[in-house]
């Protein structure tokens, strides 16, 4: 069989997997839903208030551009504009994973250039994807779920809400955090996306935000690479891949304890730099 036949296949087998795994995620989350039994507060019970997230002391840039408003952090870019891109053609790539028009912000001088990964944030309008009963509104649907029971364990979970579609699985999560301002609520954690054995390294490692306006009509996703001393910068090499195939999840598993035993060790940009850049994103249109 040809290498890129067996390529296509193994990449429809990806989106498959993808596809059942966040129908399966969704599908618990509606069963844990319907079974939870509404608290009864007693009067001896106070309701606890929301925590409050730590305010960001970092100098920061004001950016105003197609409809967004968003402070950027000195240490994560220098600048960053706005632009629109088309709606998907479900007639193009996978149809499931096709989405509506949506903004897209790009950054100039990221502090991070050597990455698989593009800095981009999305803002999509959360109830066209809805209605459009695809990848996005299930994937919506899910972190909505996330959100309105926040006694679900981000850390438990086997995946995570993620946009934009990647046509590759989510090998881990990490750092999990669920963040609420005056302009939006939503989860953060950092992440690493593969169709293969990769090595977990700043070079593959990146940061998302996936969350709502405070008004509930744009869903904002960010793919925003991130490095931290506990890793190395580089992808690893065929012979040391060949160190961990046999035993891949007990590595991935090492990895992640390690991340989350060090608080993700020292991270540039700082989580609080990424984190007050998404909670401060509003739409003026």
């Amino acid at each position: 069989m040809p290498s890129t036949e067996m390529e296509d296949q193994g990449q429809i087998s990806t989106l498959e997997s993808i596809l059942t795994e966040q129908a399966a995620t969704i599908e618990s989350l509606t069963t844990m839903e319907a079974s939870t039994p509404t608290p009864v507060e007693s009067e001896s019970e106070l309701t606890p208030e929301a925590p409050k997230q730590p305010l960001y002391s970092g100098e920061f840039t004001v950016i105003e551009s197609g409809g967004l408003v968003f402070k950027l952090p000195v240490e994560v870019a220098e600048s960053a504009t706005v632009s629109t891109v088309l709606p998907d053609d479900p007639n193009e790539g996978w149809p499931e994973f096709a989405l509506p028009a949506r903004r897209k912000i790009d950054f100039s001088g990221y502090v991070i250039q050597d990455h698989f990964h593009t800095p981009v944030i999305y803002v999509y309008p959360l109830e066209k994807m809805l209605q459009a009963g695809l990848y996005g509104g299930n994937t919506a649907s899910n972190l909505l779920a996330l959100l309105d029971y926040p006694s679900v364990d981000l850390q438990a979970a086997e995946t995570l809400p993620f946009l934009p579609p990647f046509n590759a699985a989510q090998v881990f999560h990490v750092l999990e955090k669920r963040l609420e301002s005056e302009h939006g609520r939503g989860i953060r954690y950092l992440t690493l996306y593969s169709q293969a054995i990769v090595g977990v390294t700043n070079y593959e490692t990146f940061y998302t935000y996936q969350g709502l306006s405070l008004d509930g009509r744009y869903y904002i996703a960010a793919v925003l690479p991130i490095n931290s001393s506990l890793l190395p910068d580089t992808q690893l090499s065929n012979d040391e891949l060949d160190q961990i195939v046999d035993e891949y999840s007990d590595y991935i598993e090492g990895m992640t304890e390690t991340i989350r035993a060090e608080n993700g060790g020292i991270l540039t940009p700082s989580l609080a730099a990424l984190d007050a850049l998404m909670m401060s994103i509003v739409s003026v249109d």
